[in-house]
């Protein structure tokens, strides 16, 4: 059953996109118009103050962000990269389309890219693609794998948005991500509404509008373990991934 999930996922066809592609459909939220492009504070780590807490208890200091996860990071990220322009923070995306948590376990990717980029925040998007497997105690051992690698780097993991194509409702995987990650560190999608281009992923503003609620959820103690300011954008800008890998790369070993 887990290997007929995996052949008929929705990601399948993810890996035959090339860098930098997204359905065309997908577009039609922005208008037809180019967003604006600004600095994001590349390479912005001389200085930097790590853990300024205003008097809310909210981490006020330079961010520098790093978005790691699957195909949902097309839209996730078009939205993160208002906020981190917003709020002064560098911001980095590597998307692994197809991937889910046994790719993210069992290479050096993760290693490599807080070797370079040295993030003092990680987001984690994942779980769509491990919805529709049964073999609930190895996922759990990749999963704990996974969030090892993070070390001492505070972080958030998101969940998975509902889909209600056949093979991928049994959403228990959720809870046992849950249960890895801790309290305040994970963002339940399961009762997220948003437009979606497929059944799967959402368009651009069914995105930004997930994004919006994560963002207020990352920003207020009591809610998230090492809240962040995510002060609410007032433009959009370009958005470009690091790197962008289909289901053909292997991962760094």
């Amino acid at each position: 059953m887990s290997a007929k999930a995996q052949n008929t996922n929705w990601t399948e066809h993810m890996s035959t996109l090339s860098p930098d592609t997204l359905p065309a459909k997908a577009r039609q939220d922005a208008g037809g118009k180019s967003p604006d492009v600004v600095d994001l504070g590349y390479g912005m780590t001389d200085g930097r103050i790590v853990g300024r807490f205003d008097s809310n208890g909210v981490d006020t200091a330079h961010q520098v962000i790093l978005l790691i996860g699957d195909s949902m990071l097309d839209g996730l990220g078009s939205r993160f990269v208002d906020y981190a322009a917003q709020n002064g923070d560098e911001f980095h995306t590597v998307i692994w389309y197809g991937s889910n948590s046994m790719h993210w376990a069992n290479n050096r990717d993760l290693e490599y890219h807080i070797n370079r980029v040295h993030p003092t925040f990680i987001i984690m998007a994942l779980g769509t693609n491990d919805l529709g497997y049964s073999d609930y105690t190895r996922r759990e051992g990749w999963i704990r794998k996974v969030i090892k690698k993070f070390g001492s780097i505070p972080f958030i993991w998101i969940g998975p948005l509902p889909i209600s194509r056949r093979g991928m409702t049994n959403r228990k995987i959720v809870s046992i991500i849950k249960n890895c990650v801790g309290e305040g560190r994970f963002y339940d999608s399961s009762n997220i509404v948003c437009a979606r281009l497929d059944g799967v992923h959402p368009t651009y503003a069914g995105a930004a509008k997930w994004v919006d609620g994560i963002a207020r959820w990352m920003s207020t103690p009591g809610l998230t373990s090492h809240p962040i300011r995510m002060d609410y954008p007032q433009r959009k800008v370009r958005f470009r991934a690091d790197e962008k890998h289909t289901l053909k790369y292997h991962g760094r070993k």
